[in-house]
């Protein structure tokens, strides 16, 4: 998915916009140096499901997904799993999260921290929100974590989960509540009930130090909005802690590496199911069920971000979002899609012609835009950065007359998020897992082209995670013809169903 070439939204300090107070709140930290004992204190706000935090407090949309809880500790269905990729275990275990959290505390080094988990969606399934997923693992809907740290140790963990309901249950099914099962599955020994979180707090801080918490996208956590209110009333300033997180998030573990890798096959092997019925006649939303049918199947809980699948003219339109133009016979078609597994995020792009051959100008371009890419990628290494690689690709199209078609960054990171550690801009580290994704478009002749595959950084270099599908022009004609003969899918309809 095309990252932006710079354009980060400023926000004034202490401000919080308006819609930013109905939808859902940047994760902020709030200070206040007068209280005795915590210097620096930091309250962090955690958005809602579906919102990326990113640096200078401003709110921003983030990936659209259709949330599903994962118990910690459990497999995904083995007959779901991709082939070659049995289901694996969250990441987030008790272990890792606790890890994390004292990790936190100590960048933090003294202050109050709060993620809220987010609420139940008004569509799809629940997921809860990333940071707080990195930190606790899966408990339910409506959790708020609060820690507390001075001097870089952490003293206190408290989780607040909703009550036992017996309507909600029945309703909804099964939520986490207070009491030992929540101990249990997530290594938390203080659970408390949320109705409990304001007065806590004001125990906790005193009468002259504000109140944070976390509101949902689509629903508001009660307890949590009213300590917001409380913090808005004070008049305290509030900043977000993404530079706390991002050193932390930007290096995978090896269990994150797993989950990430799961991601990336599972997308590649929906891309190739995608390929098959990509034909002339078809529509581009053929190529769009196929991949997101193919994502749940292999055990995918959500979209990374929505899919992109862009035929003729709609190539140069980079976050095109329609996916309902027929596919005519010399048509080339982006596909630039993502599954979320088990929280981790892939993010995979192949342009292919629908026919299985290019005409010699779409072949032209097309190479361009793959040398811009191979150079990039040999470039990868530790202590190079984002911006140097970008300035490979860029260079090289520049020179072949092509720099003012290339309008996007040449990638970044990825992870938790489909644009993972937002604002981050330190070095390569072995560990990390970026995107190289050039691209040139050319709207005066409905000719557009992006290769995007995934990179992990190591001692050495980089690893390519996301090569099963090929993306060199002659292999990939080769690999079209191949999977289309073997393919058994029906022949593309006529017209579109009603």
């Amino acid at each position: 998915m095309p990252a932006g070439h710079g354009g980060c939204r400023l926000v004034f300090p202490g401000f919080i916009p308006p819609r930013a107070r109905t939808l859902g709140s940047p994760q902020m930290t709030c200070s206040n140096k007068t209280r005795p004992g915590v210097r620096g204190l930091v309250a962090a706000l955690a958005l809602g499901a579906g919102l990326l935090p990113v640096a200078c407090r401003a709110p921003r949309g983030g990936p659209w997904v259709s949330p599903r809880p994962v118990s910690v500790g459990a497999v995904a269905d083995a007959n779901l799993a991709l082939p070659g990729t049995p289901g694996l275990p969250d990441p987030a275990t008790p272990e890792a999260c606790r890890g994390r959290r004292r990790d936190l505390a100590r960048a933090a080094g003294d202050g109050l921290l709060l993620f809220a988990g987010g609420s139940e969606p008004e569509r799809g399934r629940f997921l809860a929100q990333d940071d707080f997923h990195y930190l606790v693992g899966a408990c339910g809907q409506d959790a708020v974590l609060l820690l507390l740290a001075e001097a870089g140790e952490l003293i206190e963990v408290r989780l607040y989960l909703p009550a036992f309901d017996a309507h909600h249950e029945r309703w909804n099914g099964p939520r986490l509540a207070p009491g030992e099962a929540a101990t249990r599955q997530t290594g938390i020994s203080d659970t408390r009930p949320l109705d409990q979180l304001a007065g806590d707090l004001d125990a906790l801080l005193g009468t002259a130090l504000p109140l944070t918490a976390g509101r949902a996208a689509t629903t508001i956590c009660y307890a949590a909005g009213t300590a917001l209110e409380i913090i808005e009333e004070r008049g305290h300033s509030a900043t977000s802690p993404r530079e706390l997180l991002n050193p932390l998030q930007a290096v995978k573990s090896a269990g994150e590496m797993d989950a990430l890798r799961a991601a990336v096959r599972i997308t590649c092997a929906s891309l190739a199911d995608a390929c098959a019925v990509a034909l002339p006649g078809a529509f581009e939303y053929t190529a769009e069920a196929a991949i997101e049918g193919g994502f749940r199947r292999r055990g995918a809980a959500a979209l990374a971000f929505p899919s992109i699948c862009g035929a003729g003219p709609s190539t140069c339109i980079l976050h095109y979002r329609e996916n309902g133009r027929r596919l005519a016979d010399g048509d080339l078609l982006i596909m630039d899609v993502g599954a979320k597994y088990l929280h981790y995020c892939a993010d995979v792009t192949r342009t292919i012609p629908v026919n299985g051959r290019f005409t010699p100008r779409q072949r032209e371009i097309y190479e361009l835009v793959w040398q811009a890419q191979q150079r990039a990628a040999a470039a990868l290494r530790p202590g190079l950065t984002l911006r140097d690689i970008d300035r490979v690709a860029r260079d090289y199209l520049q020179q072949q007359g092509y720099g003012a078609a290339f309008m996007h960054g040449v990638g970044h990171h990825l992870g938790l998020r489909v644009h993972d550690v937002p604002g981050f801009r330190g070095p390569f580290q072995a560990g990390m897992v970026v995107t190289v994704e050039p691209g040139i478009y050319l709207k005066e002749e409905s000719l557009g082209v992006r290769i995007e595959d995934d990179y992990l950084i190591t001692e050495e270099g980089a690893e390519l995670l996301s090569g099963s599908i090929p993306s060199r022009w002659d292999l990939l004609e080769a690999y079209l013809a191949k999977i289309r003969v073997n393919s058994d899918s029906p022949a593309p309809p006529s017209q579109p169903m009603e």
